[in-house]
């Protein structure tokens, strides 16, 4: 892990020539404002009203303030704010995009609540784009920042803290550079009063090494001095690389035109006129040091890299994608790849909001610092981008497999403990010649979480060729038609209990039937719907059918339990559990006939939504299992998360040749979930080795092959079963 990054101390200026004082002693360093990893430091007795839209980057803004110590009350409506603060004063008015048609009315909301209170209060907006009229409108409402495009919730954080603690922000550093001693201490007088830390020069030959020691924010340059005049001075300045941009601005009594005139041409940037007025002086000292602080941010964003991170700019990146997306041949050499830290959601559950970005600024530096120089930006919240120009496709692959080994064997140390990530790597070339980066980004993004089933955690992006993108298309078409004729059809396989058992109970297995009459299994189906946006239609088709069927058999006289797959996709949706509990009390079927399982990766993924839904149906009976099981820090954080009857084993698990290792794996995996209540079930279970090794492991259930094929008739007797 890279050491934390620490403030320079201010240098210590030169020793000017004498004056009727000493130069100034820079003021201590001020308070940070952010912590080591460049988040904003805990608050206290902030209050904010958020007017928000609710979307990702305002839950996650929520999020971070609560964690970060602010009052946040969430609003909905205008007419709230307006209500609330005539209740209650706030600190912070925070108006998402969404209501920029609303700003004006908003400014005179927050207007008469600033004239009826003694406290301070903020108003701040964000916008998704720079637009003219929407400056101007946010101008006229009065609003105190208005956040352009934001680079995510850490760059609406860092703005709000300067905000709410403007002196946490470093003083203004001024050189005065003045041959008649008390002009120089009466301007320098002026500019300490105002909180501005400064520096005199008398002798002009003394000035290059006082920049670079006391590196100033402006100078204050006299036209009219022996042994170097200003115009002279300014342009030794401009010759340094570090001060080219930095402001000079001019004291002088000159009048000449021409005069003043050459003095900006050569690099000059103002004019301030002697005798010099206190007001105008701070005025255009803070407007321009004010500028030129802002545009060194913007500077450093488009130039390179964040020296503390390691990271460029996303936009930055972004931007030159779209360059070389332009220019791009089927002989284009470079790509990018897509890092993603594989269930992040559940790390931000088991770590904490901000453990978790003091992880992801290591993560990145380390990233930046691996790839160099080749850039890297971090895109969201648990995932990377490496924009690479001179690779061919066996290049990048090689860049992803370092860049990934990198990140998996390293033991990150967090709360005191080491931690190792997952991690998969999405890897797309140039040559494929996308048309537009967002079509590039989503193609890389998908491989990333592809790469997650793959053994090497990579895959690499190939075009689907014109024959097998007809009949993915031909299939699509056949699985609506299908869900619309009711037409899908399902198989069922038993789960029996080795210590033998009278329940009846099957895993319902999704099948259709192609136009060649063969039955298509659920892998070709699924990620198809997945993709297409109707995987909610089919899993509630199967809900129902299953449903049904437990409706018929237990009218017969025979109880039945089902377990039914479902994707962490439907699930996510808020009206899917309200939609099950009517279907359970339509059929007239108990809850506990039901087993809703789950693939662990989808559930890492989705771990907040999901819980929400085994949460919202616990109580009406409903049982979950999590399958694809197995050892490893995201299946011990679902296992605690989730309310979970069974855990369906890993195929690795489940095959004839374990190692020793795997086998001693197995008995503590399975030693654990008994511990925690859990039964424990053995899938894709082929030959007697196998099941003998599970049994002696201590499973549970078993189910496969070796058992019985599924099938669609359900006639198992598992009275009479002997394993």
């Amino acid at each position: 892990e890279a050491p934390p990054v620490t403030q320079p101390k201010p240098p210590t200026p030169p020793v000017a020539k004498p004056a009727a004082k000493p130069a100034a002693k820079p003021a201590p360093a001020p308070a940070p404002a952010a912590s080591a990893a460049g988040e904003p430091a805990a608050v206290t007795g902030v209050r904010v009203y958020h007017l928000t839209s609710h979307d990702p980057l305002s839950l996650e803004l929520d999020q971070r303030m609560e964690a970060l110590g602010y009052e946040v009350e969430l609003l909905d409506t205008a007419e709230e704010l307006r209500e609330l603060l005539g209740a209650l004063p706030a600190n912070l008015a925070l108006v998402d995009a969404a209501f920029s048609d609303q700003l004006e009315a908003i400014g005179a909301t927050v207007r008469e609540a600033r004239e009826r209170s003694q406290q301070p209060l903020l108003l701040v907006a964000l916008s998704q784009a720079d637009d003219i009229n929407l400056r101007l409108t946010a101008k006229r409402a009065g609003v105190d920042s208005l956040v352009v495009e934001p680079n995510g919730a850490s760059d609406v954080l860092r703005r709000l803290a300067l905000l709410l603690n403007p002196g946490s922000d470093a003083p203004f550093r001024v050189l005065v550079v003045e041959d008649d001693r008390n002009q120089a201490l009466f301007a320098e007088g002026i500019l300490r009063n105002a909180g501005m830390e400064t520096m005199v020069v008398l002798d002009p030959l003394d000035v290059l090494q006082a920049l670079h020691q006391f590196q100033p924010d402006l100078i204050l340059m006299d036209l009219h001095m022996p042994n170097a005049n200003g115009i002279e001075l300014t342009v030794l300045i401009r010759d340094q690389d570090p001060f080219l941009h930095t402001p000079i601005v001019f004291l002088s009594g000159e009048a000449d035109e021409d005069r003043q005139f050459a003095a900006l041409e050569a690099g000059g940037d103002d004019f301030i006129s002697k005798p010099v007025r206190p007001k105008h002086l701070i005025a255009a000292v803070k407007n321009r040091v004010t500028r030129h602080r802002a545009m060194e941010i913007k500077r450093q964003r488009r130039g390179g890299k964040n020296n503390d991170t390691n990271l460029f700019h996303r936009s930055e990146l972004l931007e030159n994608l779209e360059y070389l997306l332009a220019d791009a041949s089927e002989h284009s050499a470079g790509g990018v790849l897509f890092l993603e830290i594989e269930s992040v959601n559940l790390l931000r559950d088991r770590l904490g909001l901000t453990t978790l970005e003091q992880l992801l600024h290591v993560v990145g530096r380390m990233l930046g610092e691996r790839a160099e120089p080749t850039p890297v930006a971090r895109f969201g919240d648990g995932s990377f981008l490496v924009l690479d120009r001179e690779r061919d496709e066996a290049g990048l692959e090689q860049l992803a497999t370092q860049l990934r080994a990198s990140l998996v064997q390293h033991p990150f140390n967090v709360q005191g403990h080491p931690l190792r990530l997952r991690v998969s790597v999405g890897v797309c070339s140039m040559k494929h010649r996308f048309g537009e980066a967002s079509d590039m980004l989503n193609a890389v993004e998908r491989m990333a979480r592809e790469a997650r089933t793959h053994e090497k955690g990579i895959k690499r992006y190939e075009p689907v060729k014109p024959s097998e993108a007809v009949r993915e298309a031909a299939l699509v078409k056949q699985i609506r038609e299908a869900i619309a004729l009711n037409s899908l059809e399902l198989i069922y396989q038993p789960v029996v209990a080795v210590a033998g058992s009278d329940d009846s109970q099957y895993q319902v297995l999704l099948r259709l039937r192609g136009t060649d009459g063969k039955l298509l299994p659920a892998a070709e189906v699924i990620p198809l719907a997945e993709r297409g946006d109707f995987i909610g239609d089919i899993d509630r088709w199967v809900l129902q059918a299953s449903l049904k069927l437990v409706r018929d058999r237990r009218a017969e006289g025979r109880p039945l339990r089902l377990f039914v797959t479902q994707s962490a996709l439907t699930l996510a949706d808020p009206a899917q559990a309200a939609w099950l509990k009517a279907e359970l009390t339509a059929h007239d079927v108990p809850g506990n006939c039901l087993v809703i399982e789950l693939r662990l990766e989808d559930a890492a993924i989705h771990a907040t939504t999901v819980r929400a839904f085994c949460d919202a149906l616990v109580d009406d009976g409903v049982q979950f299992c999590l399958s694809q099981f197995e050892a490893g820090q995201h299946a011990e954080g679902l296992i605690e998360q989730l309310p979970l009857s069974f855990v369906k084993l890993a195929r690795k698990y489940t095959t004839n040749n374990l190692t020793a290792n795997l086998r001693d794996e197995l008995k503590v995996l399975i030693e654990r979930s008994h511990r925690r209540g859990l039964e424990v079930i053995g899938h894709g279970v082929e030959d007697a080795q196998s099941a003998a090794t599970l049994w002696m492991s201590g499973i549970d259930f078993i189910q496969g092959n070796l058992v019985q094929q599924a099938d669609r008739d359900m006639d198992f007797d598992f009275q009479q079963a002997v394993l």
